[in-house]
């Protein structure tokens, strides 16, 4: 399964924001190259994925686990160690997800409704609550950087919270036909920012039944 593999995508269904020479923020300043700040991140999202998915807990996820504070904490565990932005909700205007300071409202209304889409009130399936959950947090795109990576993660530990199994999240670059999966990706993300979920559902349908 590809936990921290991030697609390689120019359009905002990946969530990532900004160039490979961008080292604004960087606390580790030995990363001196791309490379060395890829596999400080990997080694760092590797360990957020022990914590959260594959390290046996003592105890059962709450109902109403997501809250703002938590989305925070999960972005600041991934990248707080390399980053001064991780963990901290963006305070400026991106190409990519809404107007900065509709932020912290909008994931606290993304809180609300997931509460509800995994209410017993509610008719949602769980890999459409995990369409959403991930189209809204990526469509936010709450942090500097790490979005797409992080809304992953955050669908990963519902999926986990569920009993269900995990998605294998394809690394398009490293795939022979990659280009076809990250196509089929954007478009299924753009479709969902229009709230016309079903190609995202059965993209995810499919990751899951991989291997």
């Amino acid at each position: 399964m590809s936990t921290s593999g991030e697609m390689k995508m120019s359009d905002g269904a990946t969530g990532e924001t900004h160039g490979d020479d961008d080292t604004e923020g960087l606390l580790q300043t030995q990363l001196t190259n791309k490379r060395a700040r890829d596999i400080a991140e990997l080694e760092a999202i590797g360990s957020a994925y022990q914590k959260y998915i594959f390290r046996p807990r003592g105890k059962a996820v709450k109902a109403d686990w997501l809250s703002p504070e938590f989305i925070r904490k999960i972005h600041a565990d991934m990248f707080g160690s390399i980053w001064d932005w991780g963990g901290k909700f963006r305070t400026k205007n991106l190409n990519l997800g809404i107007e900065w300071h509709l932020i912290p409202e909008q994931v606290h209304l993304l809180c609300g409704d997931f509460k509800y889409w995994n209410s017993s009130s509610s008719s949602m399936d769980v890999i459409e609550i995990a369409a959403r959950l991930q189209n809204r947090l990526t469509r936010i795109h709450p942090f500097r950087n790490g979005n797409g990576r992080h809304a992953r993660l955050v669908t990963d530990i519902f999926f986990d919270s569920k009993g269900q199994r995990l998605p294998t999240w394809p690394e398009v670059q490293l795939v022979t036909h990659g280009e076809q999966i990250r196509q089929r990706y954007i478009a299924a993300m753009k479709k969902a920012d229009q709230e016309d979920y079903p190609e995202l559902i059965a993209l995810i349908r499919e990751w899951i039944e991989a291997d």
